[in-house]
């Protein structure tokens, strides 16, 4: 991704979605707080309360090649994240495969944002030679599971009981989508 976007939302706002920079790093951990204090955490490895990685952490991974690392701003406010990552960029049989994330604000979902994102990633991952995206989501994450869906992504394997939350076992849908056939 090479410059800013601006987006439109459903409900009328519109956002930059742009690449992360150096300088993001206060406003990715502000996000990071916000979502945690809201339903989606529980959708996500990352559970609510997990460390923060340092400002070295994420500028590495920002700066690499292999990665895309986004996020849509609200004025000066991180609404949403999303990333593509190359798994193993250097592996001469599987280098070629990448797994994305996208988290958002509760109040800023189910307006086209995660759709939004999802295009840019493949966008991305075809002109960076990926062959297959990879995701993995919970089995009640109904919202991520329909963008998914909706984006050509199929679902390749279930992993029973990956994570207990709230006294219930969860249940961790494996994704995946070939850009190439």
């Amino acid at each position: 991704m090479k410059r800013a976007i601006n987006f439109k939302l459903k409900n009328g706002r519109t956002v930059v979605i742009r690449c992360l920079k150096d300088d993001d790093y206060d406003a990715v951990k502000k996000y990071y707080t916000e979502f945690d204090k809201g339903p989606s955490a529980k959708m996500v490895f990352d559970y609510p309360g997990a460390p923060i990685g340092t400002k070295e952490h994420f500028i590495k991974k920002w700066r690499n090649k292999n990665n895309l690392c986004i996020a849509a701003f609200d004025d000066d406010k991180i609404i949403g994240c999303a990333q593509v990552c190359k798994i193993m960029p250097d592996h001469p049989y599987s280098g070629r495969n990448a797994i994305t994330g996208t988290t958002i604000l509760e109040k800023y979902t189910s307006n086209g944002l995660g759709t939004k994102f999802k295009v840019i990633i493949e966008k991305w991952a075809r002109e960076n030679n990926v062959h297959k995206l990879t995701s993995e989501t919970f089995h009640n994450n109904i919202r991520s599971i329909g963008n998914l869906i909706k984006q050509g992504y199929e679902v390749v394997g279930i992993l029973h009981d990956v994570a207990f939350i709230d006294g219930e076992w969860y249940h961790q849908y494996n994704f995946e989508k070939i850009l190439e056939k």
